[in-house]
C-alpha cells in the first residue's frame, strides 16, 4: 500500500475479503482511522499494526416523555373539577330493596350521583360524545348533562372515565365478571371499541363452566367476536365435562340461544358421510343399456 494511498480502499478490501459490512468496521492505529486518512497522514510504519472491530450499537436514545408521568397526570385530571364541564348523573337503584333503612337515609339514598368530566376529553376518546355534544344537532346537550339514570352503577360510570382518561382501567383485576359484563354492555352501547375489547379479554380469563353459557349471550347482545370464538372454543373443548356439570345445564336452560352454536360447532367437527365406490363392469360383462 502506497503511503499516499486512502485507507477507504484498505476498509473496502478488508470488510469484502471477510463478508462483512464497511461501515460495520471500525479501525485503530493509535487513534481511530478515517476514510480520508493515509499511511503518511498517521505515521504508519512497515511493523505496525492496524486493529479492527465490530462498531458498537450506539445506545438507544432516551424516550422523549415518561408513560407512568402521563398517566399519572391524566389521572390526576379526573380530580381537576375546576375545569369539568361535563357531568355524568346517575339514578339510585330502585327504593323499593331499602325498605329496611330510615325516611332519612332513603332520602340521602334516592340522591342522584354525578360524575364529572371534561367535554373534549370525552370527545376526543368517543364518537357517542362527538355526537351527543355536537352543537345543532337534535340530541346536543350543551348543559354536558348525561343523564345515565338506572341503567349502569356508578362504578361502572367511574371505570368507564378513568379509561377514556387513562386508557386502563387501574382496578379491573378486582372486577367480578358482572361487573365487567356491565361494562362491556356500556361500551357497546356508547361506541368505546377499546374498552370492549379490553372487557373481552378480561372475561376470557375469567371464563369458567358457570359462566360460560351467560358470557356467550353477552358477547351476542354486545356485538363482540372475539369473545364469541372463545366462549364456542371453550365449550368444545370441554364438551364432554361440561355436559355432566350441573351449573352448565342450569346455564343451558337460562340461554338457550347457546345451543344451534354449539350443535354446528359439533356439525363441523363430525366427519362426512363415505362416499360410495362406482361400481365398474368386468371385461367382457355387457354394459346396460339406457333402455
Amino acid at each position: 500500500m502506497l503511503k499516499t494511498q486512502r485507507f477507504s480502499s484498505l476498509f473496502r478490501h478488508y470488510a469484502k475479503y471477510h463478508g462483512l459490512r464497511k461501515d460495520d468496521l471500525e479501525y485503530y492505529f493509535v487513534n481511530p482511522l478515517e476514510n480520508e486518512d493515509t499511511p503518511e497522514s498517521v505515521q504508519l510504519q512497515r511493523a505496525d499494526t492496524i486493529m479492527v472491530r465490530k462498531k458498537r450499537k450506539p445506545d438507544p436514545p432516551k424516550a422523549a416523555a415518561d408513560d407512568s408521568e402521563f398517566f399519572k397526570d391524566m389521572k390526576e385530571l379526573m380530580d381537576d373539577v375546576d375545569h369539568m364541564d361535563a357531568v355524568f348523573v346517575i339514578e339510585p337503584p330502585d327504593a323499593d330493596n331499602s325498605s329496611s333503612s330510615s325516611d332519612g337515609d332513603k332520602q340521602n339514598n334516592r340522591q342522584p350521583t354525578e360524575i364529572r368530566a371534561h367535554k373534549c376529553v370525552l370527545t376526543a376518546r368517543g364518537e357517542y360524545f362527538r355526537g351527543l355534544f355536537r352543537e345543532g344537532t337534535f340530541t346536543a346537550t350543551n348543559s354536558g348533562k348525561v343523564n345515565v339514570g338506572r341503567e349502569f352503577s356508578v362504578d361502572c360510570i367511574c371505570a368507564m372515565r378513568e379509561f377514556v382518561y387513562c386508557n386502563r382501567i387501574s382496578s379491573i383485576a378486582n372486577f367480578t365478571v358482572e361487573q365487567i359484563l356491565e361494562l362491556m354492555n356500556l361500551s357497546d352501547r356508547w361506541i368505546l371499541e377499546d374498552l370492549k375489547r379490553l372487557c373481552e379479554f378480561e372475561l376470557t380469563t375469567r371464563m369458567d363452566f358457570n359462566n360460560v353459557a351467560k358470557m356467550y349471550c353477552a358477547s351476542e347482545a354486545c356485538a363482540a367476536p372475539s369473545l364469541s370464538k372463545y366462549c364456542i372454543e371453550f365449550i368444545m373443548d370441554n364438551l364432554r365435562e361440561l355436559t355432566a356439570n350441573a351449573s352448565f345445564k342450569k346455564e343451558m336452560e337460562n340461554y338457550p340461544e347457546l345451543l344451534f352454536p354449539v350443535l354446528n360447532s359439533v356439525a363441523d367437527k363430525m366427519p362426512g358421510p363415505a362416499h360410495k365406490k362406482q361400481r365398474t363392469a368386468e371385461p367382457g360383462s355387457p354394459v346396460p343399456s339406457d333402455s
